[in-house]
């Protein structure tokens, strides 16, 4: 071997970053050693089948024992196991030491990654993400960490100085081959001072040499040294290279004159003088061998002998030295300032409402005439000037906005591109990868094209971001690559996937369409795991953010296109679901392609691959099947909800005798549906004469009656922009409740047929979708038995009144199964019997008719309560109701509700809508008189004797404390009928209050010198003022501070509560020799 090919391992004062951590001993021209080894480990101790070796240069021994998921470490040239890394390491192959004693594991098995224990460390962190195991591990001067995946047949590399998770491939394409940019099952590496890498091409039975930067290999000639299936190679100080020659069961060296056997060489066995595979091979300081003799489950170590030179070994050891030169071969730089949003963008990024809609029927842009048959790519500029790249014709056509013919043509020397993109200064950047391997760019104006990148295969999505950094997604190697555009080296570095399809959340599987925001984040259409993957900026690990893995999102099927708006909302083209979906505030919806099915009509697609805005925010698509680009033009909607849903409190009231706003005689018999407008337009659905009655807001008498051809209308609903949709009878299904949602969505409560079916309303197609029931009555959660009312509310989640079922259920977007929010037995709700109507407030809390109890329910922080009807006996004074059917506020909040077989419409008024009391304080005349005959609320058979506290709060709710049995008695507003409320501990309670949040304060005095709070809907108590008595009064003021009477003291005292303290201070009254520092009985 010349001294031509030695490599240059010694050291080069002024270009290391760092020192070597590994022994490179000075060897003499004959060095031999020993040939009986001594075995150093056996599989007690390194288990069965151990691996990977390393040796530093102090003489401490680290050996994989992949078998027991550990590390087995012999420090400072100890025969005597030291010590063991372990913690979730899964079948470690390689391990590998850094002069600062950091220690590198595989854990790539099956956690996909390299783990670094640091100096001292009792735990490791991910050092780098992989697709699988690291057959080596290798760190060089400049602290670059290199693995080997030699299932993957490639060598790939990452900094350590950086905190970019993104790695380079070094050596290999991918794929397994015998050519000088392949390997075949590679295994050991060596990197020199000169950053060469050196690799055991083990399946191809060479050692390959890569010069640094280069993905060219050139292979090591071993003379008459014929290599069987190489592991491992080390170099000696000289820089003369040794070898485990793995099949050939031996150890092979170099020297000044050639290759030679050092080691087992009579064949392979078990005795101390063979070997049996040996995978891995390591110096220690002195010149001796380590082995990991595989199959033996052992480490050998054979000792240099000291006579073998006729004189004295030199053994030279590295010192850390400092680089003056800190510019690595063949680095990438990337810009990592995070960008401002504000920054000059040259592609449409339009800002969308949450309730911005497309036409469903598009218009054909252009179709096959003009772009052929299989069109994948599409880009839009800020002039509206239209790129399409035709895989099928090998060209790229371009268009202005305002034309049908495209103004360009590219195509020399285009091979089936994919993917296109155009810089800000107008270069055009096409993929030219599946046969040229390469991105090509047209510079502006210009007619012939020059490389831009190379490339392993065919680009399936193209991306410049505001760095200037060219991104390409290689859908058949599972990576998006990276290279930056300011700089003219031919590498890239791996910006997302692991170069393998294992669906964890660093891995692509099929990536196709790509994007990057204006922080560097990137967006990949994962279409082979039917996700879209968010790799944060330099990071490799993804996050799931729409598809599979992505609770509350939306399923997709092989996504091939993604982009985002001006709020960082998603735009996916959901490929073998033929649609394009978006993303909003209210989560994700269909846009375009809703039917459910693939076809060729305007509002059909098939195959969508890309997509793409102008500047008006319109949509093109490239309709790959149907041979077109499509363009759905952009309507608005300003309204973010469809129905009036005021906001109440807590301690709303009505009026309990309601107005009747419409009679029989306008209103018709058995009236059913009443809907009011977001302008307080009242509409009721006339069964009788089969017609529309409207009054506008203000009017007594009807305004405007509609009729055309209606058959028993049962419900109806009217859109904020006036369009009124009205159910038109019983064939083949009446409709008994209809809503419209945010989204132009027309829901039917198909009563028949136990479903709840739901249409767009912006296209043409009549046919519907069952969103709840299965058509069949039942009590499962995912069936219906004759449902009546529904809503949707602004996150489209769908609220079902199931009549027969006695309960209210809500199906959350996109889900057939029911949760039981009110009625039928669901524990903390209300008993129901047939529920009619259903409405929401802006609080999302239910207001309901219950309409066999002839009662409208409502809910709010403190649970269900009745509000109306609440006897729930039929009738027909002003406050009852008769089977009263929908229900609907007006933007004030006061109620209409349609009281079905009393043959009118009823208003109850908003009585009090206080936010800030929890108790009331009615608004009386200067007159007011009230009946010197009282009625008894409540009797000594209920309160026992000497009852003295009474709390009424904002929705009537009756409290009072019985001093004999130490409860509290409630009656809820209207009902005769008392509960009896049990508090541990509690000794005759004089008083009591409840706040705002629904918690009750109790006088707990007597006995026990304390006021104790009882959680809302709870038995937990907590004493939150110690005092000298009982409490005759309690009251709560807007600043939260607690009041006590203490009568028998002549004082009243309070205290701040929450703030840390239970001693009250005095309020009023005057100071006693008593104390309030008084520590409160126990309990």
């Amino acid at each position: 071997m010349s001294r031509a090919l030695k490599a240059n391992i010694y050291c080069k004062y002024f270009f290391l970053k760092r020192g070597i951590s590994y022994n490179q001993p000075k060897l003499c021209a004959n060095a031999t050693w020993n040939q009986t080894a001594i075995t150093f480990a056996n599989s007690t101790v390194v288990g069965t089948s151990p691996f990977g070796m390393y040796v530093d240069r102090n003489n401490s021994v680290y050996v994989a024992d992949q078998a027991n998921g550990r590390i087995q470490v012999w420090l400072n040239g100890s025969t005597t196991l030291t010590g063991t890394i372990s913690g979730n390491l899964s079948a470690p192959n390689s391990v590998f030491v850094t002069d600062n004693s950091d220690v590198y594991v595989d854990n790539g098995h099956t956690n996909y990654r390299v783990d670094k224990w640091g100096w001292n460390s009792t735990s490791s962190v991910p050092a780098m993400y992989t697709c699988g195991r690291c057959y080596s591990l290798f760190v060089d001067v400049n602290n670059m960490l290199y693995c080997v995946m030699g299932a993957y047949h490639q060598v790939v590399s990452k900094s350590l100085d950086t905190h970019l998770n993104v790695w380079s491939i070094v050596a290999g394409t991918g794929s397994a081959g015998s050519t000088s940019v392949t390997l075949n099952t590679p295994w050991g590496i060596c990197v020199d001072t000169n950053l060469n890498l050196y690799v055991a091409d083990t399946n191809n039975n060479r050692i390959q040499k890569f010069a640094s930067g280069q993905l060219n290999g050139t292979t090591i000639a071993t003379g008459t040294i014929v290599l069987s299936g190489p592991t491992s190679v080390i170099f000696d100080a000289d820089g003369y290279m040794f070898i485990a020659d793995c099949s050939n069961q031996r150890l092979i060296g170099s020297g000044p004159n050639g290759f030679r056997c050092i080691a087992a060489c009579s064949g392979y066995g078990s005795s101390s003088s063979q070997l049996y595979y040996p995978v891995t091979l390591s110096f220690d300081s002195y010149g001796n061998i380590f082995v990991v003799d595989q199959s033996n489950n052992r480490v050998q170590k054979f000792l240099l002998l000291p006579n073998s030179c006729n004189g004295t070994t030199t053994v030279t050891t590295m010192a850390t030295v400092t680089s003056i030169n800190t510019t690595q071969s063949a680095s990438l730089v990337t810009n990592s300032t995070t960008a401002s949003s504000s920054k000059l963008l040259w592609y449409n990024v339009p800002e969308f409402t949450a309730y911005t809609s497309w036409s469903a029927n598009g218009i054909t842009f252009a179709n096959t005439t003009t772009i052929g048959v299989l069109s994948y790519g599409i880009f839009i500029d800020t002039n509206n000037t239209i790129y399409v790249s035709e895989w099928g014709a090998s060209r790229v056509q371009v268009w202005h906005d305002s034309s049908s013919v495209p103004i360009r043509n590219l195509t020399s020397g285009l091979s089936n591109p994919y993917s296109l993109f155009v810089a800000m200064n107008g270069d055009i950047y096409v993929d030219n990868g599946g046969s040229n391997t390469r991105v090509d760019k047209w510079p502006l104006n210009s007619s012939t094209s020059i490389s831009a990148m190379y490339v392993k295969n065919s680009c399936w999505g193209l991306f410049i971001d505001i760095n200037n950094n060219l991104y390409c997604s290689m859908n058949a190697l599972n990576q998006v690559i990276m290279k930056s555009l300011n700089n003219n080296s031919a590498m890239w570095i791996v910006a997302a996937g692991a170069g393998c399809s294992i669906p964890n959340t660093n891995a692509l599987n099929g990536p196709r369409g790509i994007y990057v925001d204006t922080e560097l984040n990137l967006y990949v259409a994962d279409c082979g795991n039917n996700r879209i993957q968010l790799f944060l900026s330099t990071q490799l690990i993804g996050k799931t953010v729409a598809g599979t893995g992505a609770t509350g999102t939306i399923a997709l099927n092989r996504p091939t296109g993604i982009i985002l708006d001006a709020n960082d909302y998603l735009y996916i083209t959901d490929c073998n679901s033929h649609r394009i979906v978006g993303s909003g505030p209210n989560g994700f919806r269909c846009l375009v392609g809703c039917s459910g099915t693939y076809g060729a009509s305007s509002n059909q697609l098939y195959y969508p691959t890309s997509l793409s805005f102008d500047s008006y925010g319109n949509m093109y698509v490239v309709d790959q099947a149907n041979t077109r680009t499509q363009k759905f033009l952009i309507t608005s909607t300003i309204y973010n909800v469809t129905v009036n849903q005021p906001n109440l409190c807590p301690s709303t009231t009505w009026y309990t005798n309601a107005i009747t706003f419409a009679n029989n005689s306008t209103a018709g018999t058995n009236v059913f549906g009443v809907f009011v407008s977001i302008n307080n337009t009242v509409y009721v659905a006339n069964q009788q004469t089969n017609q529309v009655v409207i009054w506008f807001e203000g009017s007594i008498n009807p305004d405007k009656i509609l009729s055309g051809s209606l058959s028993t209308p049962y419900d109806l609903f009217v859109t904020p922009l006036g369009d009124i949709y009205v159910d038109n009878g019983i064939i083949p299904n009446m409709c008994t409740g209809i809503f419209v949602d945010i989204s132009n969505t027309l829901y039917c409560s198909a009563y028949i047929s136990h479903q709840v079916v739901k249409k767009w309303l912006n296209d043409n197609v009549l046919t519907s979708t069952i969103v709840a029931g299965t058509g069949t009555p039942g009590l499962t959660a995912t069936m219906l038995d004759t449902p009546l009312g529904i809503f949707v509310d602004a996150q489209v989640n769908l609220y079902v009144a199931d009549r027969n079922n006695d309960r209210i259920q809500m199906f959350p977007i996109g889900q057939l199964t029911g949760i039981t929010l009110a009625g039928a037995g669901a524990p903390g709700t209300i008993t129901l019997n047939q529920p009619n109507g259903i409405t929401l407030d802006g609080n999302g809390y239910l207001f309901i008719a219950d309409c066999q109890n002839n009662r409208i329910i409502g809910s709010g922080p403190y649970g269900f309560r009745c509000l109306f009807g609440c006897t729930s006996v039929a009738g027909s004074a002003p406050s009852q109701l008769n089977t009263p059917g929908t229900l609907r506020f007006d933007s004030y909040g006061n109620l209409f509700v349609a009281d079905r077989f009393n043959h009118r419409v009823l208003k109850f008024i908003l009585a009090s809508k206080s936010c800030s009391l929890s108790y009331n304080q009615p608004t009386f005349c200067s007159n007011a008189t009230w009946s010197v005959n009282a009625i008894t609320f409540a009797s000594s058979s209920t309160i026992d004797a000497l009852p003295y506290g009474i709390f009424i709060n904002g929705i009537n709710t009756v409290y009072v404390p019985n001093r004999v049995s130490n409860t509290i008695i409630s009656w809820p507003q209207g009902s005769s009928t008392s509960t009896s409320n049990s508090y541990s501990n509690l000794s005759n309670p004089y008083s009591l209050f409840m706040s705002m949040t629904g918690d009750i304060y109790i006088d707990n005095g007597y006995s026990y010198g304390r006021v104790d709070k009882y959680t809302f809907n709870t038995s937990n108590r907590v004493t939150v003022m110690n005092v000298n008595g009982s409490c005759y009064g309690l009251f709560i003021d807007i600043s939260n501070n607690l009041y006590c009477s203490l009568k028998n003291l002549h004082q009243v005292v309070k205290l701040l509560l929450n703030n840390g303290t239970t001693i009250p201070t005095i309020a009023a009254g005057t100071q006693t020799d008593k104390t309030f520092k008084k520590t409160a009985k126990n309990a």
